[in-house]
């Protein structure tokens, strides 16, 4: 697991950029989990002190993280902490309706190899959500290239078509994909014309499919096939007419038979 882009996360998310990012992500996942059901919901990884499934419905949740203590930083009052490492899920096969992976992914030393343990996790027809940075956000890429942000020189920023490449793979059906709003400027008080210009040209381009947002919302469910019959070629049985009067019909055979 990348422990330099946890703490860095975990720092992070403490600062006003940080904090207006993550109201955005959460605002997405809120949306996301709000009609996902079952039993049991798990929450990979702790990247910030909010608690990402105060919105779901589901009774029992569990959140798996490297480092947190119970009843602290992103666990609420009817959430149960488990420590571990994302690398080593201790969580049963088929076990769980519902996980979410807010920056898992990110945090993963192999980020497909944690994939398929959540399709281990899964139940048929469970949900995956997924949220993690986009490396082509408006604020993303200042940070990245210019401020030179610690947390995102440490991230392995995965983009959204090659997760939902891993997914199709696993057999998903990608239902949801959405991106938070352009916010190259959102933490300055006060918007100069320009800023403003810039923010409106940056929306009609992700009208045209070049998004800038800064933070990616996927929800995938777990594809369940039916079995396909293999080797002998079946065909379906000839089905022979019942009469309802007995009797009229061996009438009617005495009849041909003259």
């Amino acid at each position: 697991m990348n422990q330099g882009f946890q703490q860095a996360l975990s720092h992070w998310a403490l600062t006003l950029n940080g904090k207006a990012i993550f109201e955005e992500e959460k605002t997405l996942l809120n949306g996301a989990i709000k009609n996902l059901f079952g039993y049991y919901c798990v929450q990979l990884g702790a990247p910030s002190l909010e608690s990402f499934m105060a919105e779901s419905r589901i009774q029992h949740k569990v959140l798996l993280a490297s480092e947190l203590k119970e009843g602290e930083n992103g666990c609420d009052p009817h959430c149960h902490f488990v420590k571990a490492d994302l690398d080593y899920l201790p969580i049963t096969k088929e076990g769980v309706d519902v996980v979410l992976l807010p920056h898992a992914l990110e945090l993963a030393a192999d980020p497909y190899y944690l994939l398929r343990q959540v399709d281990a996790m899964l139940r048929p027809e469970g949900h995956m959500v997924i949220t993690g940075f986009n490396p082509f956000g408006c604020l993303v890429m200042r940070f990245r290239f210019f401020k030179k942000e610690p947390v995102f020189r440490q991230a392995q920023l995965e983009r959204l078509s090659q997760i939902k490449v891993w997914l199709e793979v696993l057999g998903y059906d990608i239902q949801l994909q959405r991106y938070s709003t352009v916010t190259c400027f959102a933490q300055r008080e006060h918007k100069t014309r320009g800023v403003l210009v810039l923010e409106w040209i940056e929306k009609k381009l992700s009208k045209w499919g070049l998004q800038f947002g800064n933070v990616y919302c996927l929800v995938a469910k777990k594809r369940v096939d039916s079995p396909t019959l293999v080797g002998e070629k079946w065909h379906m049985p000839r089905w022979r007419v019942v009469p309802t009067n007995p009797r009229a019909s061996v009438a009617r055979n005495n009849r041909l038979k003259k």
